[in-house]
């Protein structure tokens, strides 16, 4: 049975929800309806699969409201993050989304409801939140499952004239490996490891259920090393040159980047009951 909102109600969802409010629509949230980009862009995500898509339009209607109901806004930081973040979606996606009649303003809008759930997650769990989650705990999980590095990686394998990948010799990947090794020695010894050695130097950081782009097992070699020291690492075809970086740097400022992240692995369960909660009160008609 459909619930009778307000005219409030239909009001915010029509401006958060980014709803077009005349016109045909094919779906309708507690009556209103959404614009049919939304729903094109969860048709295209979800593969025409009409259920995933309801719910997912149901999800994205809550986040905007819920986030409007409690007078939140984003920060200077927060939106200049959200515009380079939809410039780089449309840089590499964008053709595609044109295919699927799915304009960059749309994007923007669903890239904005993400960082209005983040919003919302901080608003209860955060600092001075509703159920806040000490700065200690998040500081503990933070140290406890990331890590910082800088690196440099070699490769032990030639490329052909075809450009097909060719093992190198034991004594060819030797040259390689103690060259990695003769940079480890002078990181050991106070050089920074940008003079140590002539191979481009990256600073990244890891964690402990997702070693990224890195082989299986990089980060359990890596949670070994000591915070300033260096060591060579050698994985499949690779080899690594490792610094441990002090995860807290603030030349970095990793703890900041991804303190969201670590609070809904923290609270990500409980928040996603919540939001479930919510959406009890926005029905997909």
């Amino acid at each position: 049975m459909k619930k009778i909102v307000s005219l409030i109600l239909v009001t915010v969802i029509c401006a958060l929800s980014f709803a077009s409010c005349s016109g045909p629509a094919k779906v309708k949230v507690n009556g209103t309806k959404i614009d049919n980009e939304i729903y094109a862009y969860f048709d295209d995500l979800y593969s025409g699969n009409e259920s995933e898509i309801e719910k997912a339009i149901s999800r994205y209607v809550t986040i905007n409201s819920e986030f409007d109901k409690r007078n939140l806004k984003l920060t200077p930081v927060q939106k200049s993050n959200l515009s380079i973040r939809v410039d780089d979606l449309w840089h590499l996606y964008g053709v595609h989304y044109t295919k699927a009649d799915i304009s960059r303003q749309t994007i923007y809008k669903i890239e904005t409801s993400k960082v209005y759930e983040e919003v919302l997650l901080d608003y209860y769990y955060g600092q001075g939140g509703v159920e806040p989650v000490s700065e200690d705990t998040l500081k503990k999980y933070f140290k406890s499952n990331y890590i910082a590095i800088a690196f440099s990686t070699g490769y032990l394998f030639n490329i052909d004239e075809t450009g097909a990948t060719v093992p190198m010799t034991d004594s060819e990947k030797a040259v390689v490996i103690n060259d990695f090794a003769k940079s480890e020695a002078l990181i050991n010894t106070g050089t920074p490891i940008e003079a140590s050695t002539d191979n481009d130097v990256r600073n990244t950081i890891i964690n402990s259920s997702y070693d990224g782009s890195f082989p299986s097992g990089f980060y359990k070699e890596v949670a070994t090393i000591n915070v300033g020291s260096a060591r060579t690492i050698t994985l499949d075809d690779y080899v690594f040159l490792v610094q441990r970086i002090d995860v807290f740097d603030e030349t970095y400022g990793y703890y900041e980047e991804y303190r969201t992240q670590c609070l809904r692995s923290l609270k990500g369960k409980e928040f996603e009951n919540l939001i479930t909660q919510w959406s009890q009160s926005y029905e997909v008609d």
